[in-house]
């Protein structure tokens, strides 16, 4: 992963580094971070995209939503996220789409609990592949091309944008190889990717046009589910 942080004042720039870098390690994850001290330098460096900006909103050269809004001229998808003295910046801060706002002192604590709610975005962005084998072939797929996996007799039934994909294979087995938090087995013959799910209705849940039943016994499971993947509660 690829971050920067652009704060002007030394003392608070070389802490954000610290509780970015201390995160990083203490979960074994590799991260590339580099410090910029004012807009002008950010603007410029971020030209090479990055994957999360910290910025901090008040600095005296450029400030930090000047400096987003020239970023955002050129990068839509880098994560922003401002530092600041003042929450009042946030309004402003969703003209320029920043994720959220961190005040200042910067907590360690709360370092981590933004670079938690940033992983999983960015896992989101950027599924896993998954290998396959079927008819005597190997196949890699992006997992957010699967719309839902169906077991059918004795084959399972992969349904995608591209077409159904048939192997000799189980539901479990799947329910084991793909993302916890993306996927869930609705019922005993049907696993389905929540990207896709519109709605969920007594019996039935509406995924990408079609309507699939829905155990009762896993019911209250799914909507449980479901909403902790949209990140809220139901």
């Amino acid at each position: 992963m690829r971050i920067a942080v652009a704060e002007d004042q030394k003392e608070e720039r070389q802490h954000i580094c610290s509780c970015i870098a201390q995160y990083f390690r203490e979960n074994d994850i590799t991260a590339d971070v580099h410090s910029y001290e004012n807009g002008y330098q950010i603007a410029e460096a971020a030209r090479e995209p990055f994957d999360v900006i910290f910025m901090d909103i008040d600095m005296e050269e450029m400030d930090g939503l000047e400096a987003a809004r020239q970023i955002r001229a050129y990068d839509l998808n880098v994560i922003i996220v401002f530092i600041t003295n003042m929450a009042g910046y946030a309004i402003q801060g969703y003209s320029v789409q920043a994720l959220d706002f961190l005040v200042k002192p910067v907590s360690y604590l709360r370092m981590t609990e933004e670079l938690d709610k940033i992983q999983k975005i960015i896992k989101r962005r950027n599924p896993p592949k998954i290998i396959l084998k079927g008819s005597g072939n190997i196949c890699q797929i992006d997992v957010k091309d699967i719309i839902y996996i169906e077991m059918y007799g004795r084959k399972v039934h992969i349904h995608r944008h591209q077409g159904v994909l048939e192997l000799n294979s189980t539901l479990r087995y799947f329910e084991q190889q793909l993302p916890e938090h993306s996927f869930f087995r609705c019922h005993q013959a049907f696993l389905v990717n929540m990207d896709y799910v519109s709605s969920i209705g007594k019996y039935d849940v509406e995924i990408n046009g079609e309507s699939l039943p829905v155990s009762r016994q896993r019911k209250k499971e799914f909507i449980q589910a479901f909403a902790r993947y949209l990140g809220g509660s139901l």
